[in-house]
């Protein structure tokens, strides 16, 4: 954990953590993590033959909704998402502590975003069921509100 991390190193050094040390990539997962690498907002560094880019590629899935084909993807997704917040929490815990302004602000932001599903730049309406998905989409198309 560094002061100055980018999105892109903060979900890298999630996706190292020890906790989904156990986490391999099967054969017949390839083909799905590759086509789920390119619908993620965020880029992934690592080919998605590696377990850490694996990690990453289904956190980003999670806060996406997007849907999963395989079985042992969606129960390692589950794996995933029910250690994200915590993980999250705890970097977050200690940029705090470290006083480390830029990576506590970035690690709270993801932390948020993994509770709600929402990612940062999507209208709070979001993480509403009710909320059809073509009206979100328009006012995040016309707004110039950061959400």
């Amino acid at each position: 954990l560094r002061p100055n991390m980018s999105d892109i190193e903060l979900l890298r050094l999630f996706s190292l953590s020890g906790e989904f040390a156990h986490i391999t990539v099967r054969e017949d997962e390839k083909l799905e993590l590759v086509k789920l690498s390119q619908k993620v907002p965020i880029p992934v560094k690592e080919s998605p033959g590696e377990p850490s880019a694996k990690v990453n590629i289904l956190l980003q899935a999670y806060i996406s909704k997007l849907n999963l084909e395989g079985f042992a993807l969606v129960s390692d997704m589950a794996f995933v998402q029910q250690s994200a917040a915590r993980i999250m929490r705890a970097l977050f815990e200690i940029a705090l502590k470290r006083k480390w302004s830029e990576i506590t602000k970035l690690t709270l932001d993801f932390a948020n975003m993994i509770a709600s599903r929402v990612w940062k730049s999507q209208s709070p309406l979001r993480q509403f069921p009710g909320v059809p998905d073509i009206v979100s989409r328009k006012l995040e198309r016309k707004s110039d509100i950061e959400w």
